[in-house]
């Protein structure tokens, strides 16, 4: 009973908050994807509490752009108001979007457990483009933006800060991880590898801003740290995150972003020097250099499990290479497919694209495609106006599709809002670029 009440004082005080500034419940569920891991039911049907905040917002801004006050007008006019209204309304990638929301019906028809397959398409697919149509039509100003960048940021400081604690025996960690060797935190979330999925986008984007405004004007360190504080901050935070978690993964991914921005930098060759010593240094100290060597010798359980897992998957594509076996499938049909030895229970393949064929199908994997494709476009076409916004963009979409070769890193709740957070911002600032309506003062054009 308790739990009913104080779930329903929450949606009805952020119906109120989104009533009141749409643009702060936005940033609300910006700052706090996490929250997806607050789940209940309500009666057969699962939800989170970052799915109440996605749906709350999007009932607000539809009811809001949508409601009209006849006033006892005639239905024709009434009808006009409408069509007018509906033409108010920016849809930016419709086909995209919609051909994404499509191929997902139809891996939900196909799968095995259709129950779960809803929950995954309504969780990973639906509501993250619901939000994706809100955050375009949302955000005008660069203060509303500006809202969103401190949003992402202040969520990866929080999870640094709380891995940190962990890290020095303040808080717990969750379940065995602080018994492994090495101790792997996992800050607000239940394994360690989330750890990495979550931030390490979030650290690339606002390395590939640091790297390109901050390197560019700063002539002493104290003046890039002073100079970029948030960033800065971010950043740190961000590290710690990945490192007192051992997200290897995450780690190879922002290693690939900060190389990509490092090519728009005219201090790139600094960049790669200090790359390069950071790896000197991690290769000379042997728990480390195993760490890292056993990602690519396979010589780790770990990998090994993954190597196993993948040659299970490329057996499941070569039976259903058309329309894959559907959402929520792989953990039903992998039982087929795997090696006898292979024990271990996995949602999915822990490779993003062996898990976009498998369980969206050959079109699924192709609509994704065909989405990055079109944000690195758009992202080329912002680079003029907005040069270390669009180049942090890039770094944060290079860092997950390095992740996705050893991870999944769009396949959850808070992954999948994300993603498409960074091509709403991408959006906006294409239009800003179009219509020179507004100019963020935290991206400057180059002079």
């Amino acid at each position: 009973m308790l739990e009913v009440i104080l779930l329903s004082l929450f949606t009805a005080v952020f119906i109120y908050i989104a009533w009141w500034k749409l643009d702060w419940a936005l940033t609300l569920c910006v700052a706090f994807l996490p929250v997806y891991l607050i789940r209940f039911e309500i009666g057969f049907f699962p939800m989170t509490i970052l799915e109440v905040m996605l749906l709350v917002l999007f009932g607000v801004w539809l009811t809001k752009a949508f409601i009209i006050r006849s006033g006892g007008t005639e239905t024709a006019a009434w009808r006009e108001k409408w069509r007018e209204r509906c033409k108010r309304i920016n849809w930016p990638w419709k086909w995209l979007t919609l051909a994404f929301v499509a191929v997902g019906v139809v891996a939900v028809f196909i799968s095995p457990d259709l129950r779960a397959a809803a929950g995954l398409w309504k969780a990973y697919i639906l509501e993250p483009v619901m939000l994706f149509v809100v955050f375009v039509n949302v955000i005008k100003t660069k203060e509303q933006l500006l809202q969103i960048l401190w949003g992402l940021g202040a969520s990866v400081v929080v999870i640094g800060f709380v891995a940190m604690l962990q890290y020095l025996n303040i808080v717990n960690i969750h379940a065995h991880y602080g018994l492994e060797t090495p101790r792997r935190a996992t800050s607000v979330f239940p394994f360690p590898t989330a750890v990495g999925k979550f931030v390490g986008p979030i650290l690339a984007f606002f390395i590939g801003i640091f790297v390109v405004r901050g390197l560019r004007a700063a002539r002493s360190l104290w003046e890039l740290v002073h100079n970029n504080i948030f960033v800065s901050g971010v950043i740190l935070f961000g590290l710690m995150g990945l490192l007192f978690s051992v997200s290897r993964g995450a780690i190879i991914g922002v290693g690939a972003a900060l190389l990509f921005s490092s090519f728009f930098s005219k201090r790139k060759i600094w960049i790669w020097l200090g790359v390069g010593i950071v790896m000197v240094a991690a290769l000379a100290v042997p728990q480390t250099r195993d760490n890292i060597t056993g990602v690519f010798s396979a010589t780790d359980v770990s990998t090994d499990v993954r190597l196993v897992m993948w040659q299970g998957a490329l057996r499941i594509i070569e039976d259903h290479p058309v329309l894959g076996t559907g959402l929520a499938s792989f953990p039903i049909v992998y039982d087929d497919y795997k090696e006898a030895s292979h024990t271990e229970y996995f949602p999915n393949p822990d490779q993003l694209y062996l898990t976009l064929w498998i369980e969206m199908g050959i079109a699924g994997l192709i609509v994704f495609g065909l989405a990055i494709v079109r944000f690195f476009i758009v992202a080329r076409q912002i680079m003029r106006e907005y040069r270390e916004y669009a180049v942090g963009l890039m770094a944060a979409i290079v860092a997950m599709l390095v992740y996705g070769f050893l991870d999944t890193p769009y396949f959850k709740n808070d992954l999948a809002v994300q993603f498409w957070v960074f091509l709403g911002i991408t959006v906006v600032l294409q239009r800003w670029t179009v219509t020179s309506a507004e100019t963020p003062v935290i991206l400057q054009k180059d002079t």
